[in-house]
This record gives C-alpha cells, structure tokens and sequence, in this order.
C-alpha cells in the first residue's frame, strides 16, 4: 500500500519528521523496536517489527539529498522571496 506522505509530499523531512520517527518512537515507548524503511520510488514502506532502527545518518537505505519530484526546497524558497500564494510544504 502507498504512503500518503510520500504520495503528496515525496519529502523525505515529511517522511522522516510526519512519520518515521514518530512511528519509530511511539513503538519505542510501548516496548517493540521497529524500523521504518521507506522506499521513495515506490512510495511504500516496509514496517520492520522487532528490528532496532539505526540513526538516520548511519541509515544505508535513508537517501542522501533531495529524492527526485521534492517541491519543498522550491516552495521554501518561494516563501522566503515573499510570494503569499505559495502553501508551506510542512502543512
């Protein structure tokens, strides 16, 4: 099944900040480690139960730089020149 996040946004900060680690942390906390592996091209994720997440910087399967179809820095930048019709990428 595709993940909305990736489906509207195809930001990894969306990802990594909307759901990753929350989802992460929220699991974390009730006693079961899980990973979170998201595949950007696909727009899925595998759900990986049992299994401890590395941190995001040593993460092999995390994308360095933008993944490709991100709008975000696009419409930072937008947002920054003053332009008001731009909506923010956070919301």
């Amino acid at each position: 099944e595709k993940c909305k996040f990736l489906q509207q946004s195809n930001c990894k900060g969306m990802c990594l900040n909307s759901c990753k680690l929350p989802a992460q942390q929220l699991f974390e906390e009730l006693g079961l480690s899980l990973r979170v592996i998201p595949n950007f091209e696909t727009q899925e994720c595998q759900w990986s139960f049992g299994e401890e997440a590395p941190p995001v910087a040593e993460d092999p399967t995390w994308p360095k730089g933008c993944v490709i179809g991100c709008t975000s820095r696009e419409r930072m930048k937008q947002l920054q020149q003053g332009e008001t019709s731009v909506v923010r990428a956070c919301e």
